[in-house]
Parts: C-alpha cells; structure tokens; sequence
C-alpha cells in the first residue's frame, strides 16, 4: 500500500468521527485533503465540498509527520478564530497517523521475523543429518515453495548437474512458467550465466535479478547462490511471470533463508563425509597394526566385518547401526595391540597368565579407543564380543539380551572365522565343522537368533566367499 492510500485509509477509519463531531459543532464544513488536493473526507454529508474552489478553501491547517506533508485540513468558512483549532487538530491528525504508520511498520516486521523464525524451525525439524545433501536440498525446497504459496521456487546445484522445482500450492501455474521448468536447458543457461557473472564479480550472497523470454511472455526470476565454503555451488530461486505481483522483500528473505540453510547442510555433509572418511582410515591403520602383531589373525578383522556386516544386514538392522557394527567388527581384537606378540603368537599352551592377558583385550580395545568420540559408539561391540548367551563369558558376565546386540552378532561372525582359520596352535577347521560349532552353541554360547541368521545365509550361500590359506590369510 502506498503511502497515500495508507494516509487515506488512516482518515476514513480513525478520524471520520471526530472531523463530523467538529464540523457539527462548530457549524462548518470541514474536509481532509490528500497531498494531492484530492478530498479525502468531508462533513457534513452533502455539503459541497467536492465543488468548492481552492480560493473557498481559505482556512487550511498543514498534516506533516517528520517534516512530510502528507495533506491539509480545510474550513470552507474563513473564520480567523478558528485557525489554532485547524492546527492542533491536523498537527493531532499527523502525530496519530505517524504512530500508526510505525506501529504497522513495527508489526509488519514482527511478523515477518516471526514467519522466517517459523520457517528456520521448520528446516531444523526435517533435517538429517545422516542423509545425502540431495532428499535434505528437497525437503527445504518443499517448505520453502509452501511458505511462498504462490510463487514458484527453483534450485539447482552444480554438482548435482540438474535443477529441481517446487510450486506453492497456491500458485496457479503460468504457460510461460510451465514452459520454463519444462526446459532444463533454459534453466542450465541462467544456472550457468549467473555463475559466470559471481566468479567475475567476485561477489558473495548477492541476490541476481532477470528475465527470459518464453513463448508465452516474459518470465521474471531473483536468484540467491548458495555457497559452500566460500565457493558458489549453486542457486535458488523465485520464478514469477511478468504480469504476476513483484517480488516482496519478505519472500527475498526466505529465499535468502533457503539458501543459507542448503549452503549450510552441503558444507556439514561435506565436512561429515571427510570426518567418516579420515575416520575410516584411522580405523584401517589400527587393524593393520593389530594384525601386524598377529601373524596368524593376518585378515581375520576384515573377514569378521564382512561376515557381521551381512547378518546385520539380513536382521534388518538401520544403516545407522550398520555403521557401528561394521566399525566394531573391524577393531574387535584392537586390545590386542597391547599385548605382548609373543603371548599372541605362541605354539605352546598358555599359562594362566598368558591366558588371562589374551582374555584382557576387549577391556584393553575400549581403552584404546576412548578417546576418540567418534568411535564411542562401538566400544560396547568391542567390549562384549566375548559374551556367551548363557552367561558365562567374559569380561563381565552378561547374560541373554544384556549382551548388546552389535557384540551378540561379532560373536558369532568371529567364532565363526576362528574356526575356518589357522592359529598358532592347532589347523584350520572345514566350513561345515564351523557351522555345526554355531548350530550347537545357538542358546548357550550364542544368541540363537543371530545363529539362526548366520546357518540361513549359509543355506541360502550367502556367506561371504573368502578362502584362508594355512597361516589363515585372505586369499
């Protein structure tokens, strides 16, 4: 609303009363005049106020609000003794008006802060962020385009090569903005011309306004980039055809709002894939150091992984927890690395000693890991994979389900393995030997449903296909 009209809309709604009140009173036609000379309201009803020449206008009082004229308040009856009651009036007029103007202009503000608010918290609700950047990017794509209800939202991502659309579900969709989303390589062409314009300019979040010619008119857009580390990587953006109403700077916010957030979630899943992938390398290295002091355990870490990992898999357990146990499964014997090689590497029976040393590494392996936070989450398949079902292992006794279930699947996975391997005192055993171990330990050594999965993924062959040779390395 322009500020005339805001003006107008204030005299109607506020001060129609007062101005008929006064006129009555004082047995003379009032009127209020826009800055314009225009007649914005008049007493008494049917008075010729419309008609009247500016001359008859002689008694006149300024509205001003900041040094802003804004009209004026006419008597159409000169009377001198009337002219400071003309001015305190229309100085009232102007000091209420400028109130209200701020308090609109107070309230406008609060409630586009209240809306982003909403919106911010709408994202942090529907984001994961153990999910891809892309199902993240749709979903605050998809909030975004519904809390713009009719406008059309558009993002593109360079290194996703294509563009994805969302229409408020108010909009009624133009031919000219069917005929844009329709066409990827219209959206590829401003994609790629907004992109050159940044990285010559070398501007950061710089909202990009323009337009593009369709069959059916002229297609208007504002675009924001969405930058990840510094670097441009993509745009979102509001689509409008031309006779459509402008761009608010409230709905500009938003799309500022949106890009933030995607720039934000793509840096977080970059920097979450780094961190798991120097993660994963850390873990590499401790088996490898593991295995370095038992030669005949060369590979068993990464067969015990593959095996755990396929009956989770078959349990139906999350990818989440996959994770874990793949970890867990990997660096099960880490407590191994402080025990002296050759205790670990011994042909002869062990001593009472030596055999409570061997028996101390899961404590040992939690220990080790510790201190690592992101790996807090596999010390209890680490700490437990010596567990018997019926209670009766170690290190702590547990009993049924107390066992946790990632150390209740490593059991079987590394018993498994440690039978079909060679160890320092005795040959590897058959594969079928193996099995009828697991079949006859299902209820007292091992949790009978993690055996039964493991007896049924050999049935059906599943098992991973890994051959031991006599110093029990993976071929």
């Amino acid at each position: 609303m322009t500020t005339a009209a805001a003006f107008a809309s204030f005299v109607r709604s506020s001060c129609e009363g007062l101005i008929r009140n006064l006129a009555e009173t004082l047995d003379t036609p009032l009127a209020v005049l826009d800055h314009a000379g225009e007649v914005v309201l008049g007493a008494p009803d049917g008075c010729d106020i419309e008609t009247a020449r500016p001359a008859d206008r002689s008694m006149a009082a300024p509205i001003e609000v900041g040094g802003d004229s804004h009209g004026s308040l006419v008597a159409l009856r000169e009377e001198p003794t009337l002219a400071p009651l003309l001015q305190s009036l229309a100085q009232d007029i102007g000091t209420r008006f400028g109130l209200e103007r701020d308090l609109n202009h107070l309230t406008d503000t609060l409630s586009h802060s209240c809306d982003e608010i909403n919106l911010l918290y709408r994202f942090a609700r529907i984001l994961r962020s153990d999910e891809e950047f892309e199902p993240n990017a749709h979903r605050l794509l998809e909030e975004t385009a519904d809390l713009l209800e009719h406008r059309l939202v558009v993002l593109g991502m360079a290194s996703q090569g294509r563009f994805a659309w969302k229409a408020g579900p108010e909009l009624e969709m133009s031919k000219s903005l069917s005929w844009v989303v329709s066409n990827q390589a219209i959206l590829e062409s401003v994609h790629a011309e907004v992109g050159r314009e940044l990285r010559e300019e070398g501007v950061g979040q710089q909202r990009r306004a323009g337009s593009l010619p369709s069959p059916f008119g002229v297609v208007e857009y504002m675009l924001t980039p969405v930058s990840v580390r510094s670097e441009v990587a993509g745009y979102a953006g509001l689509f409008k055809a031309a006779d459509d109403p402008p761009f608010e700077t409230t709905e500009l916010r938003f799309l500022e709002c949106l890009t933030a957030e995607l720039g934000n979630a793509a840096t977080a899943r970059e920097l979450q894939d780094e961190l798991s992938e120097l993660l994963f390398n850390v873990v590499q290295s401790l088996v490898a150091a593991i295995e370095a002091k038992d030669e005949y355990t060369r590979g068993h870490s990464q067969r015990v992984y593959q095996l755990s990992l396929r009956i989770g898999q078959r349990m139906g357990l999350p990818p989440q927890e996959l994770q874990t146990l793949s970890w867990a499964a990997l660096l099960h014997d880490i407590g191994k690395i402080a025990i002296d090689g050759q205790v670990l590497n011994k042909i002869a029976k062990l001593t009472e000693e030596e055999f409570q040393m061997i028996k101390s590494h899961p404590e040992r392996g939690c220990r080790v890991l510790e201190p690592i936070p992101q790996l807090r989450g596999v010390l209890p398949g680490i700490r437990h994979h010596h567990e018997r079902f019926d209670g009766k292992g170690y290190p702590d006794n547990l009993k049924g389900e107390e066992i946790p279930m990632l150390a209740r699947i490593i059991s079987v996975a590394d018993s498994y393995d440690a039978i079909v391997s060679a160890r320092a005192y005795r040959p590897a055993r058959t594969k079928n030997f193996a099995l009828d171990e697991v079949r006859q330990g299902a209820g007292a050594q091992f949790d009978p449903q993690v055996a039964q999965t493991m007896l049924e993924l050999a049935v059906e062959g599943f098992l991973p296909e890994m051959e031991i040779n006599r110093n029990g390395d993976s071929a």
